[in-house]
């Protein structure tokens, strides 16, 4: 495996670890509803880039189906 895929899947982990803090912070009771609605679109916006970073990786093998 090539230290660009490497450092990609190091990405993603990261990126899972974040999402879980942003998950355990929008179950707290006491969240008002804008601070769901950030919550939400920072979990929107880590998978996204998830999304790019796991293209990259299958470009980077020359996997061009789904």
């Amino acid at each position: 495996m090539s230290d660009g895929i490497r450092h990609l899947f190091a990405d993603i982990k990261s990126a899972l670890e974040d999402m879980h803090g942003i998950a355990v912070e929008g179950q707290c009771n006491d969240n008002a509803p804008d601070m769901q609605r950030m919550l939400i679109s920072q979990l929107r916006l880590n998978v996204t880039a998830m999304a790019r970073k796991m293209g990259e990786i299958k470009i980077q093998l020359g996997d061009t189906y789904e």
